[in-house]
Protein backbone atom coordinates (compact mmCIF):
# COMPACT_ATOMS: atom_id res chain seq x y z
CA UNK A 1 0.00 0.00 0.00
CA UNK A 2 1.36 3.24 -1.29
CA UNK A 3 0.02 6.16 0.96
CA UNK A 4 2.97 8.86 0.52
CA UNK A 5 0.47 11.17 -1.17
CA UNK A 6 -1.83 11.05 1.46
CA UNK A 7 0.74 12.58 3.84
CA UNK A 8 2.25 15.22 1.86
CA UNK A 9 0.53 17.07 4.56
CA UNK A 10 2.92 16.31 7.30
CA UNK A 11 5.56 18.11 5.90
CA UNK A 12 3.66 21.01 6.63
CA UNK A 13 4.03 21.39 10.32
CA UNK A 14 1.99 23.00 12.27
CA UNK A 15 3.48 26.31 14.49
CA UNK A 16 5.65 25.90 16.68
CA UNK A 17 5.38 25.29 20.42
CA UNK A 18 7.73 26.00 22.99
CA UNK A 19 8.71 23.76 26.30
CA UNK A 20 5.87 24.29 29.27
CA UNK A 21 8.02 26.54 30.72
CA UNK A 22 9.05 28.39 27.62
CA UNK A 23 12.29 27.35 27.47
CA UNK A 24 14.44 26.23 24.31
CA UNK A 25 15.45 23.65 23.20
CA UNK A 26 12.49 20.98 22.51
CA UNK A 27 11.96 17.97 24.33
CA UNK A 28 12.53 16.20 21.31
CA UNK A 29 15.48 17.70 20.90
CA UNK A 30 17.04 17.31 24.15
CA UNK A 31 15.81 13.17 24.03
CA UNK A 32 17.88 13.63 20.03
CA UNK A 33 20.88 15.03 21.10
CA UNK A 34 20.81 12.20 24.41
CA UNK A 35 20.88 9.86 22.10
CA UNK A 36 23.24 11.36 19.42
CA UNK A 37 21.59 10.51 16.67
CA UNK A 38 21.46 13.15 13.63
CA UNK A 39 18.54 14.04 12.08
CA UNK A 40 19.18 12.12 9.05
CA UNK A 41 19.74 8.52 10.77
CA UNK A 42 16.19 9.52 12.77
CA UNK A 43 14.67 10.35 9.63
CA UNK A 44 15.69 6.88 8.03
CA UNK A 45 15.09 5.15 11.17
CA UNK A 46 11.46 6.54 11.41
CA UNK A 47 11.14 5.26 7.46
CA UNK A 48 12.27 2.28 8.21
CA UNK A 49 9.49 1.32 10.64
CA UNK A 50 6.90 3.17 8.49
CA UNK A 51 7.90 0.02 5.85
CA UNK A 52 8.16 -2.40 8.69
CA UNK A 53 5.02 -2.11 10.99
CA UNK A 54 2.62 0.36 8.85
CA UNK A 55 3.57 -0.96 5.15
CA UNK A 56 4.13 2.14 3.18
CA UNK A 57 6.44 4.63 2.06
CA UNK A 58 6.77 7.30 4.36
CA UNK A 59 9.39 9.65 2.74
CA UNK A 60 10.35 11.35 5.78
CA UNK A 61 13.27 14.26 4.95
CA UNK A 62 16.14 15.12 7.54
CA UNK A 63 14.79 18.96 7.10
CA UNK A 64 11.47 18.04 8.30
CA UNK A 65 13.45 16.44 11.33
CA UNK A 66 14.97 19.71 12.21
CA UNK A 67 11.71 21.20 11.22
CA UNK A 68 10.69 19.14 14.81
CA UNK A 69 13.66 19.62 16.85
CA UNK A 70 13.05 23.64 16.40
CA UNK A 71 9.61 23.58 17.85
CA UNK A 72 7.44 22.55 14.54
CA UNK A 73 4.76 19.11 15.26
CA UNK A 74 3.69 16.83 12.73
CA UNK A 75 0.44 17.08 11.18
CA UNK A 76 -0.50 13.67 10.42
CA UNK A 77 -1.34 11.54 13.94
CA UNK A 78 0.48 8.80 12.13
CA UNK A 79 3.52 10.29 12.06
CA UNK A 80 3.70 11.36 14.94
CA UNK A 81 3.28 7.65 16.98
CA UNK A 82 5.86 6.53 14.12
CA UNK A 83 8.34 9.08 15.54
CA UNK A 84 7.75 8.63 19.20
CA UNK A 85 7.90 5.04 18.82
CA UNK A 86 11.21 5.12 17.07
CA UNK A 87 12.33 7.34 20.01
CA UNK A 88 11.18 5.42 22.45
CA UNK A 89 13.36 2.23 21.10
CA UNK A 90 16.58 5.07 21.41
CA UNK A 91 16.21 5.91 24.68
CA UNK A 92 14.80 2.73 26.11
CA UNK A 93 11.48 3.76 27.94
CA UNK A 94 8.00 4.77 26.68
CA UNK A 95 8.24 8.30 24.96
CA UNK A 96 4.17 9.26 23.39
CA UNK A 97 3.42 11.82 21.03
CA UNK A 98 1.83 13.45 24.04
CA UNK A 99 5.03 13.43 25.76
CA UNK A 100 6.77 15.18 22.86
CA UNK A 101 3.53 18.10 22.70
CA UNK A 102 1.99 15.93 19.38
CA UNK A 103 -1.41 14.70 18.04
CA UNK A 104 -0.87 11.22 17.88
CA UNK A 105 -3.12 8.86 16.73
CA UNK A 106 -4.87 7.64 20.51
CA UNK A 107 -4.56 8.47 23.32
CA UNK A 108 -3.68 5.95 25.98
CA UNK A 109 -1.27 7.83 28.72
CA UNK A 110 -3.66 8.02 31.41
CA UNK A 111 -3.65 4.27 32.09
CA UNK A 112 0.59 4.10 31.80
CA UNK A 113 1.64 2.62 35.23
CA UNK A 114 -1.67 1.30 36.73
CA UNK A 115 -0.36 -2.61 35.84
CA UNK A 116 2.02 -4.33 37.18
CA UNK A 117 4.55 -6.08 34.59
CA UNK A 118 5.67 -9.69 34.36
CA UNK A 119 9.01 -9.29 33.42
CA UNK A 120 11.05 -7.00 35.21
CA UNK A 121 12.42 -5.06 31.90
CA UNK A 122 9.09 -4.37 31.58
CA UNK A 123 8.95 -2.71 35.06
CA UNK A 124 11.82 -0.61 34.91
CA UNK A 125 10.77 0.82 31.41
CA UNK A 126 7.70 1.72 33.11
CA UNK A 127 9.59 3.50 35.85
CA UNK A 128 11.98 5.20 33.24
CA UNK A 129 8.98 6.52 31.49
CA UNK A 130 7.11 7.60 34.72
CA UNK A 131 9.73 9.14 36.10
CA UNK A 132 10.98 11.01 32.55
CA UNK A 133 7.48 12.33 32.22
CA UNK A 134 7.26 13.48 36.08
CA UNK A 135 10.67 15.33 35.40
CA UNK A 136 9.38 17.12 32.15
CA UNK A 137 5.81 17.28 33.33
CA UNK A 138 4.32 16.70 29.80
CA UNK A 139 1.40 14.72 30.36
CA UNK A 140 -2.13 14.73 32.58
CA UNK A 141 0.02 13.64 35.35
CA UNK A 142 0.69 16.66 35.71
CA UNK A 143 -2.86 18.38 35.51
CA UNK A 144 -5.22 16.40 37.96
CA UNK A 145 -5.34 13.53 36.52
CA UNK A 146 -7.77 11.47 38.67
CA UNK A 147 -7.05 8.33 41.00
CA UNK A 148 -8.35 5.78 40.18
CA UNK A 149 -9.57 3.95 42.97
CA UNK A 150 -10.12 0.30 41.81
CA UNK A 151 -6.95 0.52 40.19
CA UNK A 152 -4.80 -1.07 43.03
CA UNK A 153 -7.14 -4.36 42.79
CA UNK A 154 -4.49 -5.65 39.91
CA UNK A 155 -1.29 -5.09 41.59
CA UNK A 156 -2.80 -6.35 45.21
CA UNK A 157 -4.22 -9.72 42.67
CA UNK A 158 -0.94 -9.77 41.43
CA UNK A 159 0.80 -9.60 44.53
CA UNK A 160 -1.11 -12.42 46.60
CA UNK A 161 -1.11 -14.84 43.25
CA UNK A 162 2.86 -14.68 42.24
CA UNK A 163 2.39 -14.19 38.66
CA UNK A 164 5.26 -11.64 38.54
CA UNK A 165 8.96 -12.65 37.47
CA UNK A 166 11.53 -12.77 40.35
CA UNK A 167 14.65 -11.99 39.31
CA UNK A 168 16.87 -14.98 39.99
CA UNK A 169 20.51 -13.70 39.78
CA UNK A 170 22.25 -14.12 42.80
CA UNK A 171 25.51 -13.62 41.87
CA UNK A 172 27.26 -10.99 43.40
CA UNK A 173 27.08 -7.40 42.43
CA UNK A 174 30.39 -5.94 40.70
CA UNK A 175 30.09 -2.34 42.22
CA UNK A 176 27.89 -1.68 45.45
CA UNK A 177 25.01 -0.11 43.21
CA UNK A 178 22.01 -1.06 45.66
CA UNK A 179 23.66 -0.15 48.31
CA UNK A 180 24.26 3.63 46.66
CA UNK A 181 20.98 3.58 45.72
CA UNK A 182 19.37 2.22 49.35
CA UNK A 183 22.22 5.22 51.47
CA UNK A 184 20.76 8.06 48.86
CA UNK A 185 17.11 7.13 49.44
CA UNK A 186 18.00 7.25 53.37
CA UNK A 187 19.64 10.95 53.36
CA UNK A 188 16.29 11.92 50.79
CA UNK A 189 14.37 10.55 53.58
CA UNK A 190 15.64 12.63 56.58
CA UNK A 191 15.54 15.35 54.32
CA UNK A 192 12.02 14.67 53.78
CA UNK A 193 10.95 14.43 57.24
CA UNK A 194 12.88 17.85 58.47
CA UNK A 195 12.24 19.62 54.78
CA UNK A 196 8.61 18.59 53.28
CA UNK A 197 8.71 16.98 49.86
CA UNK A 198 8.43 20.04 48.08
CA UNK A 199 11.87 20.34 48.84
CA UNK A 200 13.35 17.85 47.33
CA UNK A 201 10.93 15.72 45.16
CA UNK A 202 12.79 16.81 41.89
CA UNK A 203 15.71 15.59 43.15
CA UNK A 204 14.27 12.39 44.03
CA UNK A 205 12.38 11.96 40.48
CA UNK A 206 15.66 12.90 38.76
CA UNK A 207 17.25 10.18 40.82
CA UNK A 208 14.87 7.34 39.70
CA UNK A 209 15.11 8.40 36.39
CA UNK A 210 18.38 8.23 36.66
CA UNK A 211 18.71 4.74 38.26
CA UNK A 212 15.82 3.04 36.38
CA UNK A 213 17.61 3.91 33.04
CA UNK A 214 20.98 2.38 34.00
CA UNK A 215 18.70 -0.44 35.44
CA UNK A 216 18.00 -1.26 31.88
CA UNK A 217 21.57 -1.94 30.63
CA UNK A 218 22.75 -3.68 34.07
CA UNK A 219 22.58 -7.16 35.57
CA UNK A 220 19.21 -7.96 36.97
CA UNK A 221 19.51 -8.93 40.58
CA UNK A 222 17.10 -9.26 43.70
CA UNK A 223 19.50 -6.57 45.65
CA UNK A 224 19.45 -4.83 42.50
CA UNK A 225 15.15 -4.61 42.22
CA UNK A 226 15.15 -4.13 46.41
CA UNK A 227 17.01 -0.94 46.47
CA UNK A 228 14.73 0.89 43.59
CA UNK A 229 11.92 -0.72 44.73
CA UNK A 230 12.71 1.42 48.17
CA UNK A 231 13.30 4.39 45.89
CA UNK A 232 9.99 4.37 43.55
CA UNK A 233 8.31 3.67 46.76
CA UNK A 234 9.89 6.85 48.54
CA UNK A 235 8.89 8.43 45.11
CA UNK A 236 4.95 8.02 45.47
CA UNK A 237 5.42 9.25 49.14
CA UNK A 238 6.42 12.36 48.08
CA UNK A 239 4.24 12.99 44.82
CA UNK A 240 1.46 11.56 47.70
CA UNK A 241 2.53 14.61 50.18
CA UNK A 242 3.12 16.85 47.38
CA UNK A 243 -1.16 16.12 46.55
CA UNK A 244 0.07 14.51 42.91
CA UNK A 245 -2.54 11.65 44.11
CA UNK A 246 -2.54 10.48 40.80
CA UNK A 247 1.06 10.22 39.87
CA UNK A 248 1.57 9.09 43.90
CA UNK A 249 -0.88 5.89 42.91
CA UNK A 250 1.64 4.73 39.85
CA UNK A 251 4.58 5.03 41.68
CA UNK A 252 3.17 2.63 44.58
CA UNK A 253 1.97 0.47 41.90
CA UNK A 254 5.16 -0.02 40.18
CA UNK A 255 7.63 -0.15 43.34
CA UNK A 256 5.55 -2.89 43.98
CA UNK A 257 6.46 -4.75 41.06
CA UNK A 258 9.56 -3.85 41.70
CA UNK A 259 9.42 -5.97 45.24
CA UNK A 260 8.17 -8.63 43.40
CA UNK A 261 10.50 -9.13 40.86
CA UNK A 262 13.07 -8.99 43.98
CA UNK A 263 11.24 -11.52 45.83
CA UNK A 264 10.96 -9.21 48.90
CA UNK A 265 7.55 -9.94 50.97
CA UNK A 266 8.30 -8.04 53.45
CA UNK A 267 8.61 -4.74 51.33
CA UNK A 268 5.72 -5.85 49.12
CA UNK A 269 3.37 -6.05 52.22
CA UNK A 270 5.03 -2.56 53.10
CA UNK A 271 4.14 -1.08 49.94
CA UNK A 272 0.68 -2.40 50.23
CA UNK A 273 0.23 -0.55 53.40
CA UNK A 274 1.61 2.35 51.71
CA UNK A 275 -1.65 2.15 49.08
CA UNK A 276 -3.91 1.33 51.94
CA UNK A 277 -2.66 4.67 53.55
CA UNK A 278 -3.07 6.46 50.47
CA UNK A 279 -6.37 5.45 49.77
CA UNK A 280 -7.93 6.03 53.01
CA UNK A 281 -7.18 10.04 53.05
CA UNK A 282 -8.81 10.08 49.45
CA UNK A 283 -12.25 8.51 50.91
CA UNK A 284 -11.84 5.40 49.48
CA UNK A 285 -12.58 3.61 52.72
CA UNK A 286 -13.42 -0.51 51.44
CA UNK A 287 -10.43 -0.34 49.51
CA UNK A 288 -8.27 1.12 52.09
CA UNK A 289 -9.04 -1.35 54.49
CA UNK A 290 -8.69 -4.34 52.01
CA UNK A 291 -5.16 -3.05 50.98
CA UNK A 292 -4.43 -2.91 54.39
CA UNK A 293 -5.33 -6.59 55.72
CA UNK A 294 -3.63 -7.63 52.18
CA UNK A 295 -0.88 -6.38 53.34
CA UNK A 296 -1.11 -8.58 56.52
CA UNK A 297 -1.78 -11.59 54.89
CA UNK A 298 1.20 -11.16 52.39
CA UNK A 299 4.18 -11.50 55.06
CA UNK A 300 2.10 -13.30 57.53
CA UNK A 301 4.81 -15.95 58.25
CA UNK A 302 7.77 -13.93 56.89
CA UNK A 303 7.73 -10.41 58.30
CA UNK A 304 9.88 -9.29 61.18
CA UNK A 305 7.83 -8.41 64.30
CA UNK A 306 9.21 -4.57 63.64
CA UNK A 307 7.55 -4.41 60.05
CA UNK A 308 4.16 -6.53 61.70
CA UNK A 309 3.67 -3.79 64.16
CA UNK A 310 4.23 -0.93 61.20
CA UNK A 311 1.75 -3.12 59.26
CA UNK A 312 -0.68 -3.38 62.03
CA UNK A 313 -0.11 0.66 62.27
CA UNK A 314 -1.74 0.71 59.45
CA UNK A 315 -4.63 -1.67 59.63
CA UNK A 316 -5.62 0.34 62.78
CA UNK A 317 -5.72 3.31 60.84
CA UNK A 318 -7.52 2.10 58.03
CA UNK A 319 -10.20 0.68 60.40
CA UNK A 320 -10.63 3.66 62.41
CA UNK A 321 -11.33 5.63 59.36
CA UNK A 322 -13.98 3.33 58.55
CA UNK A 323 -15.31 3.82 62.28
CA UNK A 324 -14.78 -0.01 63.45
CA UNK A 325 -14.11 0.99 67.18
CA UNK A 326 -13.51 -2.55 68.12
CA UNK A 327 -11.84 -3.83 65.52
CA UNK A 328 -9.55 -0.63 65.93
CA UNK A 329 -8.86 -1.04 69.29
CA UNK A 330 -7.65 -5.39 68.68
CA UNK A 331 -5.53 -3.83 65.55
CA UNK A 332 -3.74 -1.60 67.98
CA UNK A 333 -3.55 -4.39 70.55
CA UNK A 334 -1.94 -6.23 68.13
CA UNK A 335 0.49 -3.77 67.29
CA UNK A 336 1.21 -3.74 71.22
CA UNK A 337 1.73 -7.30 71.13
CA UNK A 338 4.44 -7.16 68.37
CA UNK A 339 6.26 -4.35 69.53
CA UNK A 340 6.94 -6.41 73.37
CA UNK A 341 8.03 -9.08 71.17
CA UNK A 342 10.49 -6.87 67.80
CA UNK A 343 14.16 -6.41 68.27
CA UNK A 344 14.83 -10.10 66.89
CA UNK A 345 17.44 -9.07 64.62
CA UNK A 346 16.12 -9.67 61.36
CA UNK A 347 14.48 -6.20 60.97
CA UNK A 348 14.98 -4.46 57.44
CA UNK A 349 16.73 -1.09 57.20
CA UNK A 350 14.17 0.32 55.90
CA UNK A 351 11.98 -0.12 59.25
CA UNK A 352 14.78 1.19 61.31
CA UNK A 353 13.31 4.88 62.12
CA UNK A 354 9.70 2.99 63.42
CA UNK A 355 10.02 3.21 66.93
CA UNK A 356 7.56 3.33 70.40
CA UNK A 357 6.78 7.17 69.59
CA UNK A 358 5.65 6.58 66.51
CA UNK A 359 3.14 3.75 68.17
CA UNK A 360 2.05 6.42 71.02
CA UNK A 361 1.03 8.53 67.59
CA UNK A 362 -0.72 5.78 65.99
CA UNK A 363 -2.63 5.31 69.20
CA UNK A 364 -3.43 8.69 69.34
CA UNK A 365 -4.42 9.41 65.75
CA UNK A 366 -6.44 6.78 65.48
CA UNK A 367 -8.51 7.87 68.69
CA UNK A 368 -8.84 11.29 67.18
CA UNK A 369 -10.69 9.75 63.93
CA UNK A 370 -12.78 7.88 66.29
CA UNK A 371 -13.81 11.11 68.19
CA UNK A 372 -12.09 9.88 71.28
CA UNK A 373 -10.09 13.05 72.03
CA UNK A 374 -9.52 12.52 75.68
CA UNK A 375 -7.98 9.13 75.49
CA UNK A 376 -5.79 10.99 72.07
CA UNK A 377 -4.70 13.91 74.13
CA UNK A 378 -1.53 11.65 76.59
CA UNK A 379 -0.22 9.58 73.74
CA UNK A 380 -0.11 13.39 71.42
CA UNK A 381 1.63 14.59 74.89
CA UNK A 382 4.11 11.59 74.96
CA UNK A 383 4.81 11.93 71.46
CA UNK A 384 5.70 15.60 71.71
CA UNK A 385 8.04 14.54 74.53
CA UNK A 386 10.02 11.88 72.93
CA UNK A 387 9.67 12.31 69.18
CA UNK A 388 13.26 13.07 67.43
CA UNK A 389 13.55 16.88 67.03
CA UNK A 390 14.81 16.06 62.83
CA UNK A 391 11.37 14.54 62.04
CA UNK A 392 9.57 18.25 61.95
CA UNK A 393 6.38 17.09 59.52
CA UNK A 394 5.62 14.37 62.40
CA UNK A 395 5.54 16.64 65.43
CA UNK A 396 3.84 19.29 63.27
CA UNK A 397 0.77 16.63 62.40
CA UNK A 398 0.74 15.79 66.43
CA UNK A 399 0.95 19.24 67.32
CA UNK A 400 -1.98 19.85 65.26
CA UNK A 401 -4.11 17.08 66.43
CA UNK A 402 -3.22 18.06 69.88
CA UNK A 403 -4.97 21.05 69.23
CA UNK A 404 -7.99 19.46 68.22
CA UNK A 405 -8.43 17.76 70.84
CA UNK A 406 -8.49 20.25 72.89
CA UNK A 407 -11.11 22.15 71.05
CA UNK A 408 -13.23 19.15 70.87
CA UNK A 409 -13.73 18.21 74.52
CA UNK A 410 -16.76 19.19 76.32
CA UNK A 411 -15.46 22.55 77.63
CA UNK A 412 -13.02 23.48 74.90
CA UNK A 413 -9.15 24.48 76.38
CA UNK A 414 -9.27 27.44 74.18
CA UNK A 415 -5.61 28.03 75.74
CA UNK A 416 -3.82 24.38 75.46
CA UNK A 417 -5.30 24.45 71.57
CA UNK A 418 -3.53 27.66 70.80
CA UNK A 419 -0.50 26.75 72.60
CA UNK A 420 -0.10 23.78 70.50
CA UNK A 421 -1.45 25.42 67.47
CA UNK A 422 1.50 27.76 67.35
CA UNK A 423 3.76 25.03 67.79
CA UNK A 424 2.16 23.40 64.73
CA UNK A 425 2.12 26.02 63.15
CA UNK A 426 5.63 27.32 63.67
CA UNK A 427 7.14 23.44 62.93
CA UNK A 428 5.13 23.87 59.52
CA UNK A 429 6.91 27.24 58.65
CA UNK A 430 9.72 25.11 57.46
CA UNK A 431 8.01 22.47 55.71
CA UNK A 432 6.46 22.08 52.38
CA UNK A 433 3.96 19.03 52.66
CA UNK A 434 0.34 19.00 51.75
CA UNK A 435 -0.41 16.80 54.25
CA UNK A 436 0.41 19.42 57.00
CA UNK A 437 -1.06 22.40 55.32
CA UNK A 438 -4.27 20.48 54.98
CA UNK A 439 -3.95 19.08 58.45
CA UNK A 440 -3.80 23.21 59.71
CA UNK A 441 -6.65 24.00 57.80
CA UNK A 442 -8.44 21.62 60.01
CA UNK A 443 -7.15 23.49 62.39
CA UNK A 444 -7.84 27.13 60.94
CA UNK A 445 -11.69 25.71 60.37
CA UNK A 446 -11.84 24.71 64.19
CA UNK A 447 -10.62 28.05 65.67
CA UNK A 448 -12.80 29.72 63.11
CA UNK A 449 -15.76 29.42 65.24
CA UNK A 450 -13.99 30.98 68.48
CA UNK A 451 -13.03 33.93 66.15
CA UNK A 452 -14.61 36.22 69.06
CA UNK A 453 -11.66 35.53 70.68
CA UNK A 454 -8.38 37.81 70.16
CA UNK A 455 -5.93 35.47 70.35
CA UNK A 456 -7.97 33.11 68.07
CA UNK A 457 -7.46 35.81 65.58
CA UNK A 458 -3.52 36.48 66.04
CA UNK A 459 -3.46 32.90 65.44
CA UNK A 460 -5.51 32.61 62.41
CA UNK A 461 -3.20 35.81 60.58
CA UNK A 462 0.01 33.83 61.88
CA UNK A 463 -1.46 30.87 59.99
CA UNK A 464 -3.10 32.07 56.90
CA UNK A 465 0.26 32.10 54.56
CA UNK A 466 0.04 28.19 56.20
CA UNK A 467 -3.27 27.60 55.08
CA UNK A 468 -3.82 29.08 51.85
CA UNK A 469 -0.86 27.34 50.37
CA UNK A 470 -1.89 25.81 46.68
CA UNK A 471 -3.37 22.17 46.90
CA UNK A 472 -3.56 20.68 43.48
CA UNK A 473 -7.21 19.41 43.25
CA UNK A 474 -7.29 15.58 43.31
CA UNK A 475 -10.18 13.80 41.45
CA UNK A 476 -11.06 10.43 42.77
CA UNK A 477 -12.28 7.95 40.27
CA UNK A 478 -14.26 5.02 41.46
CA UNK A 479 -13.94 2.66 38.53
CA UNK A 480 -10.39 1.21 36.90
CA UNK A 481 -10.10 2.56 33.26
CA UNK A 482 -9.86 0.72 30.33
CA UNK A 483 -6.20 -0.74 29.70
Amino acid sequence: MDRKSELIDFIREDGPISDKDGSSPTLFARLLAETSISDTRFARQVNERARRHRRIELGLARTTVGHWRRGMRPRDPMVAELAAAEMSALVGYRITPTDLGWRGETFRGDDFGLTVAEQPVGTLGTIAGLSGRDMRRRDLLQDGSAFIASAFADSVLASLTGVVRTVDDDTPATAPTAMMIRDMTETFRKLDARYGSGEIRGQVVAFLHDRARTALEARHTPDLFGALAELTQFSGWLAQDCDRQSLAQRYYIQALGLAEHAGDTMLASRILSTMSDQAGRLGQLRQSLALAKAALERSRSVASRSVRVMLHDKHAWALARNGDEAGCCKALAAMDAELDRAGDGDDPPWSSHYNETDVAECKGHCFMLLGWTRQAEPLLLESRARQLPSRTRTRSYAEADLALSYLRRPGPDLEAALDAGNRAADLASGLDSARITEKLRDLDRELSRHDDVVAVREWRRHAAPLVTRPVVPTRVAATAISA
